[in-house]
């Protein structure tokens, strides 16, 4: 964990909003926020607020008892994290201008019921109606409401969405997420590192790659385990694999939305070609299982590096052409160019990640920020567009591809020998705890882990870049008409159950 944090500070809650502004003025920004129930070890909870930037990251400890200095007016990215707390643990985030409830309905939970305290008893709600959830409204004449989910056509996942329009004109949405709240986060308490591992691969599967390399990121931190440089490589090659496979379907939605049904389905016949490969090469189309605590589930042989290298040069070709073709189409570029667009400061001030960041000029891309496995070897240099709009965000995944591509042919043939997986049967420090970033391609996946004295998880804390994302849409859409939403909100193509845990 030293590795990777730069300074600890301990603080108080009351002191805090003046550090954040400093933090803020610094240029750093917020990564996540890990509460934790540690009153059978200090008497308190803990609040550990974790900013990055500048090459490191800065961890700020903040205890409490029942309540916390909020910091979400300051910060504004803070604002979901400290009613996730306020829901989950029950402290108060003194100062918030928004305490609805965030993940426990009212509708369905007692609101003095808080899941991730320890002494929670884990008896479900009784069926039965506890209070009403108020949406915001805007009032005035010739204003309406257009009601969206949260059921879906098809097989979209559970997901609200209200918006406000004048006409066609968006004047304000308000999503309403987690209706797939799974508890994670609970479900981890007292397992061992293994068994947490398979639960939280699968969190998003179509990421479950880069997510478990974020997991493995801390737990092998925690239980002093070093793998092998072959594994690192085999990890970085599949990460990048599933990056491309993303970038792929993403592109071919894209063209779905605006009416161009012919490169689309020539994208998914492409995305089909890969996910066989990756039956192929795991297994599983999605590379499920592929990872373990200490290395990898799978080895490369030459017939298996042969069908990557013909894959990646095909994905190429193909993927250039979508990309010439968008540029020199003005039917194209009238619907992506200026919608939905997230700009800079927005982007800033909602500590955005992953493309959605790099789209709105913001250089983060946590392989080179942060850097693990072997990619500080790789000398990447952030791929950027300052658009913001959904014609930056999709050329910009064209443009990754391109980069996982050469990452992957740098790699392939040059793999060291050794062991795929080493052994370990270490028992953790008591209360030791680290973290772990990994890039998926929606952006920064964070984890924090403390273990307890049986050498189990005592808190797991997971932040999905979709939940740091999923806010920016309300406001990438305003001034859009909402025929443009679905078009939007494919552009950064968020994951629902990520996001929900």
């Amino acid at each position: 964990m030293d590795k990777i944090i730069l300074n600890k500070h301990n603080i108080k809650s009351s002191d805090f909003i003046n550090s954040a502004d400093n933090i803020k003025a610094s240029g750093k920004y917020l990564l996540g926020i890990a509460a934790a129930d540690e009153r059978a070890l200090n008497s308190k909870f803990t609040l550990r607020y974790f900013f990055g930037g500048g090459g490191g990251i800065d961890e700020y400890r903040v205890d409490a008892d029942e309540s916390f200095q909020s910091i979400s007016k300051i910060c504004p990215a803070a604002k979901m994290y400290e009613r996730e707390i306020y829901d989950l643990f029950g402290l108060l985030p003194s100062g918030h201008p928004d305490l609805r409830p965030l993940m426990l309905y009212p509708e369905n939970w007692d609101s003095s019921v808080h899941p991730l305290r320890k002494d929670y008893n884990n008896l479900i709600p009784d069926m039965k109606k506890y209070g009403e959830y108020k949406f915001k409204e805007i009032l005035g004449e010739g204003i309406f409401e257009v009601l969206v989910g949260p059921v879906h056509a098809g097989i979209i996942e559970p997901g609200h969405f209200r918006f406000s329009l004048a006409g066609e004109p968006v004047l304000q949405l308000e999503i309403r997420h987690f209706w797939k709240h799974r508890g994670i986060e609970k479900v981890c308490e007292g397992r061992d590192f293994k068994d947490a591992l398979n639960l939280a691969a699968k969190i998003s599967g179509d990421n479950n790659v880069n997510i478990g390399i974020g997991y493995l990121e801390a737990a092998e931190s925690i239980l002093n385990i070093e793998i092998t440089e072959r594994a690192k490589y085999i990890r970085v090659i599949l990460a990048e694999l599933e990056r491309i496979w993303n970038y792929v379907r993403d592109v071919a939605w894209i063209f779905m939305d605006i009416g161009f049904a012919l490169p689309a389905q020539n994208l998914f016949a492409l995305q089909e070609e890969l996910m066989r490969l990756n039956k192929n090469l795991s297994g599983h189309r999605f590379l499920f299982n592929s990872l373990t605590i200490g290395g990898v589930n799978l080895d490369l042989d030459s017939a298996k590096l042969k069908a990557i290298e013909e894959a990646v040069e095909k994905v190429e070709n193909i993927i250039k052409d979508c990309e010439e073709f968008i540029l020199n189409s003005s039917t194209v570029l009238d619907r992506l160019e200026f919608t939905g667009k997230i700009n800079h400061k927005t982007a800033e001030e909602l500590s955005l990640c992953g493309i959605s960041a790099r789209a709105s000029g913001l250089p983060r891309d946590s392989r080179i920020e942060f850097p693990y496995l072997i990619y500080d070897k790789l000398n990447l240099k952030p791929v950027l567009h300052d658009g913001g709009d959904v014609f930056a965000r999709t050329v910009l995944k064209i443009k990754e591809i391109y980069v996982s591509k050469k990452i992957i042919e740098g790699l392939l043939f040059n793999l060291p020998e050794g062991d795929i997986a080493v052994a370990y049967g270490n028992k953790p420090e008591a209360y030791k705890y680290a973290i772990g970033n990994s890039e998926t391609s929606r952006g920064n996946a964070f984890f924090y882990i403390m273990a307890d004295d049986n050498g189990k998880i005592f808190r797991l804390k997971y932040i999905d870049p979709s939940f740091r994302i999923w806010p920016s849409i309300q406001y990438g859409v305003l001034g859009n008409i909402i025929a443009d939403f679905p078009l939007i909100n494919k552009s950064l193509n968020l994951s629902y159950s990520g996001n929900d845990m």
